[in-house]
């Protein structure tokens, strides 16, 4: 099985949520992500995903949350922006993003502080 891996940091703020009832105060994090594509065939190149095309994708996620408050966003209109929530916006931007190419992502980690993370991988 090859891996590739690609990683990118943005900040922004959230809170969570239940019910709509705030669970925490309003605070920042600089969240690191890391893309992991998994796979046992490599093209003719000997590439599994070009790591340009991956890194293009984690970083045009990161840069449309970069400096924003994740409670105000539409993609999190309904939900409490947990490291977990994050994680899986992010798995399915990138595989959005990669078209035919994302059938090989694998997972998604998120680290919201140091010793702290949540991962999103494909089921």
């Amino acid at each position: 099985m090859y891996e590739v891996c690609c990683e990118t940091t943005f900040n922004a703020t959230h809170r969570l949520t239940q019910n709509g009832q705030l669970l925490e105060p309003l605070h920042g994090h600089d969240w690191h992500v890391e893309a992991v594509a998994a796979g046992e065939q490599l093209d003719p190149a000997g590439l599994l995903i070009d790591f340009v095309l991956l890194k293009r994708a984690l970083d045009e996620t990161a840069s449309a949350l970069h400096h924003t408050d994740l409670n105000a966003r539409s993609e999190f209109a309904s939900l409490s922006p947990s490291a977990e929530i994050v994680a899986r916006h992010f798995f399915d931007e990138i595989v959005r993003r990669l078209g035919a190419s994302g059938g090989t992502l694998s997972r998604v980690r998120v680290v919201e502080a140091p010793g702290c993370s949540a991962t999103y991988a494909k089921s």
